[in-house]
Order: structure tokens, then sequence, then C-alpha cells
């Protein structure tokens, strides 16, 4: 997995998809295995919107001069109901080193974006904590690859949709980092 997470931080995230799918693809079958293939890009334009919103709320109403955005999806591994996404804004640069910044933010969106399309996975992901299926090695290891898969996925997304914003949105030209709750060692940052 120490493979993957370098692979984030250097910004290789296509080829971090592709080696955590074939890690998966080898374990014995599971609900997990839903995730190969399965991207979430069908969000680029709500989250697009999203972006604006907030941007525009936390500018205009916070009255924030944003240098630094953070794109956090909850705790996803625990709560199967609703997968989202919340951004955080920061009126300094952070050093990715110390990862202590995250907890310093400026401002929050007043909304989260909901993530469709892996609702299948929420079910596995209930019936897996339900089940105790992490006392199951190939099990656990299973569940593991398809978090990272979801967080490379929602990298990817937020990587599409501020190169399609370049230019164009003022939060596009910040730094945004990406990465969920709890899982801030996978950090990957969209410049």
């Amino acid at each position: 997995m120490q493979q993957i997470q370098e692979l984030i931080q250097s910004g290789q995230i296509e080829t971090a998809i592709r080696e955590a799918e074939s890690m998966l693809a080898q374990l014995p079958a599971s609900g997990f295995q839903q995730v190969i293939g399965k991207d979430l890009l069908h969000l680029q334009a709500p989250l697009t919107a999203y972006f604006n919103h907030s941007w525009t709320y936390m500018t205009d109403e916070e009255e924030l001069e944003i240098k630094a955005l953070y794109l956090e999806m909850n705790s996803f591994t625990t709560h199967f109901d609703r997968w989202f996404l919340h951004l955080l804004a920061y009126e300094s640069i952070a050093n990715r080193e110390n990862l202590d910044w995250l907890q310093d933010f400026s401002g929050e969106s007043e909304k989260t974006l909901t993530i469709t399309g892996f609702e299948p996975l929420q079910e596995t992901n209930k019936r897996y904590m339900e089940t105790e299926g992490f006392r199951d090695d190939q099990l656990r290891e299973a569940c593991e690859l398809h978090e990272y898969l979801v967080i490379l996925r929602v990298q990817e997304l937020a990587k599409h949709t501020v190169a399609a914003a370049k230019g164009k949105a003022p939060w596009a030209e910040v730094p945004l980092y990406v990465a969920a709750h709890d899982y801030e060692d996978m950090l990957y940052v969209v410049k």
C-alpha cells in the first residue's frame, strides 16, 4: 500500500488507480471488486457547481482571501448511508509535511456534495462492518484496496474538474488538497 501512497504523493493518480485495481482483481471475489473500472467523472458538473457556490459563499459572505482549498470525503468506511464531499478553505498555504494545518481552516462550505454511483459499495461496506469481515485477512485486504480506490476516484474527479476550470474559475487557480477523513496520508494536491 505504501507504493500507492507514493504514487498519489507524486501526482500519478491514474497509475495508482491501475495498480490498486490490479491488486484488488487478484484477490478472491467479494463485493469490493465492483469498484474496479468505476469512476466518479459523472460528478464533474455537480462538483464544478459546488466549487462555484462554495467559493462565492466563502469569499463574499465570509470575506476570505482563499490561498488553498481542501476537499475532504467524509469518513466513508463507517458512514454507509451517505458518502459526501466537504470543502474547507485556508487563507495561508499549507505545509504538506506537517498535516496539523488541516485542523486550522479559515472557512468551510455551508453545503456538502453527495457522491452518487457508488451506492452498492456503500452496502458492501455496511455488510463488511456488520459481519466483522475484517477478521478475514483477504477480505480485509480487499476492503483496504477498495478504500484506496474510492479515494483515488475522488482525487481523479477533482483533478479533472480543476483542469476543466483552469483560467475560468478563481477556485481552479489555488492549490486543492484532496483526501478522505482519517486518510490524510493519501493527500493529493491538484495544482
